[in-house]
């Protein structure tokens, strides 16, 4: 799920590659061992004086012959060692693409926790049903946040939370999907076509911080105003403040970046049309 089997299926294949060339490797030196020469001294007995003088021409042939031609089983094991360190090339090489590629995406990055990580706790986590709980109900309340605003907001670690997501998801509790470099939960009795409604500014959270604002009137509110009077988390309202300002339902007051937030014309027409309805 969200990848964990293709990328344990990469990890296989890369510590396989490893493996293979290591051992090949191992193999191709052990085999130049083997057939290395006798040592001459350790013949027993007295040899004649003919074998002596045939040793003696063989060893002169021997000498007139180019290096090439005395040491022909080193050049056989040759190819045999390139390739072995072609695999463990092949593999190092896979392992670290994964790992920076975490770096760059959270999608990744999660698949990779849920592929490593979940297994090694999972036994330990079973009976944690407040964790998953708390998940849960923060997604409910929250629809369309992302994984690392969940994970701050929760103050948990990247594979506690990546777990119970897993566990939540795999028994159809939860949905997810995959926005540009992100991924995205909310509860399951939202259907996956109303991915769109999910992502709407105006609901929750969004909702109660534009209401807020509205309240503050043209002088608007710092964002640390704003996370005091609703009790959300710096993460949580920035992870908010982002999706308002980019349907232009709120802006800074100033060209600052620590300025006040205020509401658009958009925003104001937006809280209108809500309360009417209400």
């Amino acid at each position: 799920m969200n990848g964990s089997w293709s990328i344990r299926f990469l990890i296989v294949v890369s510590l396989a590659s490893v493996l293979f060339g290591v051992a090949t490797l191992d193999e191709g030196q052990a085999d130049t061992a083997t057939d290395a020469p006798a040592d001459e001294n350790d013949f027993s007995g007295v040899a004649s004086a003919e074998e002596s003088d045939q040793e003696s021409e063989e060893t002169t042939e021997l000498d007139s012959l180019p290096m090439e031609a005395r040491e022909p089983e080193s050049k056989e094991h040759e190819p045999e060692n390139d390739s072995s360190i072609g695999f463990i090339g092949f593999g190092t090489g896979l392992f670290t693409l994964l790992f920076l590629s975490s770096a760059l995406s959270e999608a990744i990055k999660i698949a990779i926790l849920m592929a490593i990580v979940t297994p090694l706790i999972a036994k330990k986590s079973n009976r944690d049903d407040l964790n998953r709980g708390r998940i849960l109900g923060f997604i409910e309340a929250n629809a369309g946040i992302h994984f690392s605003a969940l994970r701050d907001a929760l103050l948990l670690a990247n594979g506690v939370t990546a777990h119970h997501l897993q566990m939540l998801e795999t028994q159809g509790t939860i949905i997810s999907w995959r926005d540009g470099k992100l991924r995205r939960y909310a509860a399951a009795n939202i259907s996956p076509d109303q991915i769109h409604a999910i992502s709407h500014p105006i609901i929750g959270t969004r909702l109660a911080i534009l209401e807020t604002l509205a309240d503050a009137g043209a002088l608007g509110l710092s964002n640390k105003e704003i996370a005091t009077k609703l009790q959300l988390s710096r993460q949580l309202l920035s992870h908010h403040m982002i999706q308002l300002n980019a349907n232009q339902l709120v802006e800074k007051t100033e060209a600052k970046k620590r300025s006040p937030w205020r509401l658009t014309v958009i925003g104001t027409e937006t809280i209108s049309g809500t309360s009417t309805s209400s």
